[in-house]
């Protein structure tokens, strides 16, 4: 397992991280997805690097209408 951290660009309400949250979790070989509403911009992302790449998990990011960069790999 390999952990990123994703800063998030935009400001997204509880309701819609928690929706993103749910829906990257149901993404193949990521397994698990944190986030806290202290920190609306930040989300952890945990994930097995055999299978799905950190670039990948951004692009995904982007097609569910957020902008996203890694901050720590």
């Amino acid at each position: 397992m390999h952990t990123i951290y994703i800063r998030i660009d935009e400001k997204l309400d509880a309701k819609r991280m928690s929706t993103l949250q749910e829906g990257m979790q149901s993404v193949s070989h990521i397994t698990d997805v944190e986030v806290n509403a202290r920190t609306p911009h930040d989300m952890l992302v945990e994930f097995e690097e055999e299978y799905i790449s950190p670039m990948a998990i951004l692009r995904e990011l982007g097609r569910r209408g957020v902008h996203a960069d890694i901050m720590s790999g």
